[in-house]
């Protein structure tokens, strides 16, 4: 391989404009236009300078094994405000020239440390360790296990392992864009036809991810929280959090639930730094663990029909019941009209999806029943306050300047604002009345501890 052009690095803020005479089919002018509108609102944070071309070329050279030289390779941040709370997600494109002349673009998407005060928070709670792990070693397995039995499966975009020794935190994967994955709009939620296919795929992944538990043994103790944090970083957002929520009650109607709600949250453990329960007898998976529609990810054919469901973000997986996921997917990223209306339906939907899979896969313990599944979706009722009091705002509200991880830890100024915004907000008062009666009436407000 002849040496690579080296070309001056810079960031580049607006996405490549397609030639007015290229033919696309409606479904990609869509994709075009979503990307036009989501990337007028970025939100710029600087780009560091360690993540240059070189930290590319062993993937390329993987990649394209005639890559003659580089033309061109800019860096440009994906995530529009309000969109990513933990990590900063970079894309990094390129022009290439092959060697038999001819040219290739293409883009890999880049997970690094935010340049933020929330920097050694993130450090500390070992969520790149996961996600390598994960998207190296057990998604290929799991993968591999259904190719084994018949069935071909994707549950996610492909990990670049790195060649590279780095001083930095450093995940590499393939753009899905450029397969025509992309987001449902968040404010909007998943209508039935997108939560039951995120549903089915859930189910797929958590089978995998139980019959290798039996064939292979515990996962790495890593796994056994969704944050691995040693220091409790989070206790004065929480109490923010849940002050705030509680002063909005009357917008929800909720006056009456004040002081349960008050009582609960203020012993409540944090569940996202929580060790996972260990119940004898209890079905557990390995959870996604912040599986909220932002990291769910839809293909569609040239109809438009949708046509394939993939993960990304499995920073925070944990193993642990599968109530764990159904919860936070359901209360958080699906339609309001089907949240709570339809909740009993989605969990036997996903039930009915979970057996087809443990008998494909050979699952060799007793299959778990419908009603465990139910009792354990009680029993792990502690996620549904962190759920509707912390990420379901944020899903609903929209994008700004104050929305990241610094304003939320603010307890003050930035902080206040936000909050005020939040739970202020039109869309999270309408999910707020239907879905806290809902979450009374199953006592998820009680101390039984």
């Amino acid at each position: 391989m002849e040496p690579k052009l080296q070309t001056e690095k810079l960031p580049v803020m607006k996405p490549i404009k397609s030639s007015p005479h290229a033919k696309l089919s409606k479904q990609q002018r869509q994709q075009v236009n979503d990307m036009v509108r989501e990337t007028e609102d970025i939100a710029i944070e600087p780009i560091p300078a360690w993540l240059d071309q070189q930290k590319f070329e062993p993937i390329l050279e993987r990649d394209f094994p005639d890559l003659k030289k580089i033309k061109s390779f800019r860096l440009e941040p994906t995530a529009g405000k309000g969109e990513n709370y933990t990590t900063l997600l970079l894309r990094a494109n390129f022009e290439l020239e092959l060697n038999d002349g001819s040219e290739q673009s293409i883009s890999y998407m880049a997970k690094i440390l935010p340049n933020s005060g929330n920097r050694e928070n993130v450090a500390s709670w070992k969520v790149f360790y996961k996600e390598r792990n994960t998207y190296g070693q057990y998604i290929p397995e799991f993968e591999q296990m259904y190719k084994d039995a018949g069935k071909k499966i994707s549950f996610g975009p492909r990990y670049y392992e790195s060649q590279i020794e780095l001083d930095d935190e450093l995940i590499v994967l393939e753009d899905l864009g450029k397969r025509g994955f992309r987001n449902v709009d968040r404010q909007n939620g998943l209508d039935i036809q997108h939560t039951e296919a995120t549903l089915e795929k859930l189910a797929q992944f958590h089978a995998a991810s139980a019959v290798r538990f039996e064939l292979k043994g515990s996962y790495p103790e890593e796994y056994n929280q969704n944050l691995c944090s040693v220091v409790d970083s989070l206790k004065e957002l929480r109490e923010n959090q849940l002050k705030a929520y509680i002063d909005a009650f009357p917008l929800y109607d909720a006056s009456h639930l004040t002081n349960d709600v008050q009582a609960y949250g203020s012993q409540a453990d944090d569940m996202f730094q929580s060790f996972a329960p260990k119940i004898e007898g209890e079905f557990r998976v390995l959870n996604h663990g912040d599986a909220w529609c932002n990291n769910i990810m839809y293909q569609y054919d040239e109809a438009g029909k949708l046509a394939e469901v993939n993960f990304v973000d499995l920073q925070m997986s944990r193993f642990s019941s599968p109530a764990q996921d159904l919860l936070y997917l359901i209360l958080s990223s699906t339609e309001l009209d089907i949240k709570i209306a339809k909740f009993d339906y989605l969990i036997k939907f996903y039930h009915e999806k979970l057996i087809e899979s443990l008998k494909l896969l050979k699952y060799p313990k007793p299959l778990p029943s419908l009603r465990s599944l139910h009792q354990s979706i009680f029993i792990y009722g502690d996620w549904i306050l962190p759920i509707v009091s912390i990420l379901l705002p944020l899903v609903l509200i929209d994008g700004g300047d104050d929305a990241n991880m610094d304003s939320l830890m603010d307890g003050e100024g930035a902080g206040d604002k936000i909050r005020n915004n939040m739970f202020k907000n039109h869309r999270v008062i309408k999910h707020q009345k239907e879905i806290l009666p809902w979450a009374h009436r199953r006592g998820a407000f009680e101390i039984t501890k």
